[in-house]
Formats: structure tokens, sequence, C-alpha cells
């Protein structure tokens, strides 16, 4: 089934497309929930446009929980970087923005070679949005969905990397509290890269999230997170020992 809009081929039976996310004729309307992830205006992330009069939209990389990632151009300095736009139940809290900005401010200093580089958080019009560092490959989640279960020294080789990545972020205090294969991406050279400090946390900062939504991923959680509490390095521990499981 062609796309109206974007000439998108989709399977058939399909309610709405799958690039670019138009209903098709006769699909029925399903209300907005309040968790729908926030999409922009269509032209401002068209590809080959122009978002924030600074980064040329080359393609979309994913979404979740708190937005849609692409990879663009950043034209002032010539490079190609990954964008996320914040939902707007995140966006329209400014405690949480500040959040954000605090935290940003920790995962900033994380600088090693297994670790996606943070770089802003910026404000377009409505749109909140953070910069980071492009990896190109495959997360685990979809090597995983590819390839089964990998062998031991391949297994071994992943994690050694990953680990050494939640070391150095330990030892500066931040702790990811929702690492999972998702966000572990896999380059073309076969070496990991934790993805999305964003939502990172100093362990010695104040607990600012007691009386707000939980930060995380249910089937990677630890505990402590699931149940609300405290968390620490040994949080991320634990979930990492999810993943693992899974290779």
């Amino acid at each position: 089934m062609k796309c109206p809009k974007c000439r998108f081929e989709n399977p058939d039976n399909t309610r709405f497309c799958g690039h670019c996310g138009s209903p098709f004729p006769g699909a029925i309307h399903i209300s907005p929930s309040p968790t729908e992830t926030f999409e922009p205006p269509d032209e401002e992330l068209a590809i080959g446009s122009t978002f924030a009069g600074r980064y040329q939209i080359i393609e979309e990389l994913g979404r979740g929980g708190m937005g849609r990632v692409y990879k663009v151009q950043d034209t002032e300095v010539q490079e190609t970087i990954a964008l996320k736009i914040l939902r707007t139940e995140i966006a329209s809290s400014q405690r949480t923005i500040q959040r954000f900005r605090n935290e940003l401010k920790l995962a900033r200093k994380i600088s090693h070679k297994n670790v996606c580089r943070m770089y802003d958080l910026n404000k377009e019009e409505k749109s909140y949005y953070i910069t980071m560092e492009h990896v190109p490959g495959e997360n685990l989640k979809s090597m995983i969905q590819m390839m089964g279960h990998m062998s031991v020294g391949k297994t071994i080789f992943i994690a050694k990397q990953v680990c050494e990545g939640l070391i150095e972020a330990h030892k500066l205090g931040v702790i990811h509290r929702d690492l999972k294969p998702s966000n572990i991406m896999i380059d073309k050279e076969g070496n990991a890269h934790i993805m999305d400090f964003g939502i990172a946390r100093s362990i010695e900062s104040e607990d600012i999230t007691r009386t707000e939504a939980r930060v995380g991923t249910p089937k990677y959680m630890s505990p402590e997170q699931m149940i609300g509490g405290e968390t620490d390095r040994r949080s991320d521990i634990y979930s990492f020992g999810i993943p693992l499981y899974e290779l």
C-alpha cells in the first residue's frame, strides 16, 4: 500500500504510513493519548529541511519515550550529529527542563570511547531538543533480533566495553538509569557505545524524582528502581545483567 503523502510502500491493511505516520483513507480515528509521541509539523522535519536554522534533516533514526531522534547535518560546523526532539509532555514542565540542564552538565563530563557524547539542550519556538554524537551502526536490540544469541567471545567483547564506559561515568558520579539493548549502539567496527545519558542523574545530587514518574524501562529496572527507591551505580550493574543474559 503506497502512502498518498510520501509515496512510501507499506504492507497491506496498514492504517498509518510506517515512514511519515500519515493515516490512510478509511483509517479509524484514534484520539491522541496523553503519552503520544510529540510530532512537530511535517514541513519542519521533512528530509532535507533545516531545523533551528542550522540542522539539516537527513533521516529519522527512531522514537521512544522521550521523543524522536534524527540524524542531521550541523551546517554551522559541517558535522553529522544526532538530534532528539523532546515530547511536549516533557518539554512543558520547566522543572523537568531544568533537571535535564543539570543532568546534561554531568553527562557532558563523560569523555570515553564507549560513551556517546552529549552536546547541548536548546529550544526552538516551543520545541526543546538535545544534540549528541551520532554513532553509525545498529543498536544491540536490533542485533539480537537479527542474529539471536551471540558467541561467548563476542558477548565478552561487547560487555567489557559497556562496563568500561559505565566505570568512567560512575567515577564522575553519574548513573544511567535506563540501560537496555536499544541504548547500546554497536558501530561498524563492532565497538559498543552507551547512548542516552541525558536522563542520567548524579548520585550525589538531591533526589527530585520522589514525587514524579519513575525513569527507566520496567523490563530492565533494578528492584530498587522499580519500587521508586534510591538508585546508585549498582542499579546500572543490575540492569546491564539483563542484556548480558539476552546476548
